[in-house]
């Protein structure tokens, strides 16, 4: 069970409780890839919630996720264009993510606002050395490209933007995909270590600035660490499409363990 569809094809229930057993092909570690978590809650709300886009999405990442999960999302309020929802992912050891989901509907404004984007690099995707060997679980779902800035466990500031896409066609809901897109990337942090280490995300939160009617094909996407201390580190995140369309922005804490 690697596709994207596939995963999401299994989600069981409904009556306010879904269920699905954690893919192998989709592990990081010991837990699930924290990207598939979190579109395996959203998968869950958006069976409740009302049609309209999603704008933010904040998940925490409470232990890790393996074994048969079970989701159980709740409205908390649902006005005439927007809604709050959240959901409480479960294994066999317990609490896994709790993630909460904002709804919003386009309305009209006189305020129409964007901070000019940075410069696509100028070459190809595939003309970029790979940025991650396929070395088994979730990574093998993806390929991914460095496009500018440090390798892992180089020792180099700990900044990288790399292009990414699925190596399947995720065949599913285009925000489920980009909500596990969006986490493709290991913490920017790895790029100072000085060699493998294990790490742990804490919270991740994202923030869709543009809807996609489909996904597919190559994203950008940007990790930069702001600060990594005491075994911790957090990072800011941006995700653009080909054309250089800012589509997400995001915010990330991590554990290191080295």
């Amino acid at each position: 069970m690697s596709a994207l569809r596939t995963v999401i094809d299994g989600l069981s229930g409904g009556d306010g409780t879904w269920i699905v057993e954690a893919p192998a092909a989709w592990s990081q570690g010991r837990t699930l890839f924290g990207g598939m978590t979190a579109a395996l809650c959203f998968e869950a709300a958006r069976r409740v919630a009302p049609d309209i886009p999603l704008r933010s999405a904040q998940i925490l990442f409470a232990g890790p996720a393996s074994g048969t999960l079970t989701l159980r999302p709740r409205l908390l309020r649902a006005g005439r264009s927007s809604a709050a929802m959240a959901v409480e992912c479960t294994c066999e050891a317990g609490e896994a993510a709790l993630a909460t989901f904002a709804f919003g509907s386009d309305r009209e404004s006189r305020v129409d606002h964007e901070v000019p984007l940075r410069v696509m690099p100028w070459w190809e995707p595939e003309d970029c050395p790979v940025f991650i060997e396929q070395t088994g679980g979730f990574h093998e779902r993806f390929e991914l490209r460095l496009a500018e800035g440090s390798a892992l466990m180089t020792g180099g500031a700990p900044d990288f933007t790399v292009w990414v896409r699925f190596r399947e066609s995720p065949g599913v809901d285009p925000t489920t995909a980009l909500l596990a897109l969006a986490d493709a990337l290991p913490p920017a942090a790895m790029a100072g270590f000085p060699e493998r280490a294990p790490i742990s995300t804490i919270t991740w939160s994202v923030d869709f600035l543009a809807q996609v009617e489909a996904l597919q094909g190559w994203y950008l996407l940007r990790s930069a660490s702001d600060q990594t201390r005491a075994g911790y580190s957090t990072q800011a995140m941006h995700l653009w499409d080909a054309r250089g369309r800012l589509l997400a922005v995001g915010r990330q804490s991590v554990a290191i363990f080295i």
